[in-house]
């Protein structure tokens, strides 16, 4: 016998159903609407918006901040040519919400880290029926989570385990040798950034999460830092020769080319044993700022750097491998020094 509930049992299992497979958590745990389609989305931030262009960029209806022309050869053409929106975290470069509004978005991706001072790009945005995740991007371990969460917003679960499980290897390979590194052989590392090389991050702030991650030992110490900061800190020539790092990560082009002319580097132990770097910065910093999904890549890379004789690579192909798989480039070898060089 057939129960004449059934039909209504099924109707209400298939309401159900789609209630709820349109809605999903993002990483405040707020129960937020999975678009129907999504094939214009916007993410309020810089590493949010490298995690959407290796899911989809497609998808991009604009960018946050001006890419330079030798950032540009190694992305995707039509990437370059999206309107410069802006970001919903910084004052400098306050988003344009009534243009992001005009370019109608499925979806914007804001930081965890802006909800309080953000409640007015939110507000303003579900006016018009326009969902907002949040995503949480403040550690490296979470920039997994946040491939993960966006995947699923965007319908691309399928793409987002794949990057997911190449970072994870990544991730695991530099912690098994890191490991495994002899007692007390830490190095200690400076990064150099601006056109003097004289600023730099401190110890526990989210920019130089990277140094511990390879074994290595940041020599800035910020006094009074908060938790979660992305603070920069000047210092002075002195100070770095206090510091004398064993090993330098210079961040700007024309200061590395000029290190080696500089008379007031050469006493310093990391120029004597010419353990100098520059960090390749295209189309995004390896290392930091923003602190991308791009340090699944920077992390092998100054590992190596780091410790060569332990921790042996073909920098070539994990290049190659990630820029096809992340960044949807194809490199020659010629690129690739290119890029490792700053080669413009």
């Amino acid at each position: 016998m057939v129960s004449k509930y059934k039909p209504i049992f099924l109707l209400y299992l298939l309401f159900a159903t789609v209630l709820f497979a349109n809605t999903t958590k993002d990483m405040l745990n707020r129960e937020v609407t999975i678009p129907q389609q999504s094939k214009k989305v916007f993410s309020a931030s810089p590493a949010m918006t490298i995690i959407l262009y290796a899911l989809a960029p497609e998808t991009m209806i604009g960018v946050n901040y001006r890419f330079l022309e030798v950032e540009k050869k190694f992305m995707l053409e039509d990437t370059t040519k999206l309107p410069v929106l802006g970001s919903f975290f910084s004052a400098s470069n306050q988003a344009n919400l009534e243009k992001v509004l005009s370019l109608s978005p499925d979806i914007v991706f804001m930081w965890d880290i802006v909800r309080k001072n953000g409640q007015y790009f939110e507000q303003t945005l579900k006016k018009f029926d326009i969902p907002v995740a949040y995503i949480a991007q403040s550690t490296i371990p979470q920039m997994l989570d946040a491939i993960t969460t966006m995947g699923v917003f965007l319908k691309k679960e399928e793409r987002a385990k794949e990057l997911v499980a190449y970072a994870q290897n990544n991730l695991d390979r530099v912690e098994k040798s890191v490991k495994n590194l002899p007692q007390n052989s830490k190095k200690r590392v400076y990064l150099a950034q601006g056109k003097n090389g004289l600023t730099t991050e401190c110890i526990g702030n989210m920019q130089s999460q990277i140094i511990p991650l390879v074994g290595a030992i940041n020599v800035h110490r910020c006094d009074g830092l908060k938790k979660g900061s992305s603070r920069k800190s000047k210092i002075t020539l002195e100070t770095l020769y206090r510091y004398d790092p064993d090993v330098i990560f210079v961040w700007d082009k024309a200061f590395f080319d000029s290190i080696k002319d500089l008379k007031t580097w050469r006493n310093l132990k990391a120029f004597k044993n010419n353990q100098i770097y520059f960090s390749p910065i295209s189309p995004f910093n390896w290392l930091s700022r923003p602190p991308s999904i791009i340090r699944f890549l920077g992390a092998v890379w100054m590992h190596n750097k780091l410790y060569p004789e332990h921790f042996k690579i073909d920098i070539n192909e994990e290049v190659r491998s990630f820029y096809k798989l992340f960044l949807h480039k194809n490199l020659t070898n010629q690129e690739i020094n290119q890029l490792i060089k700053g080669e413009k």
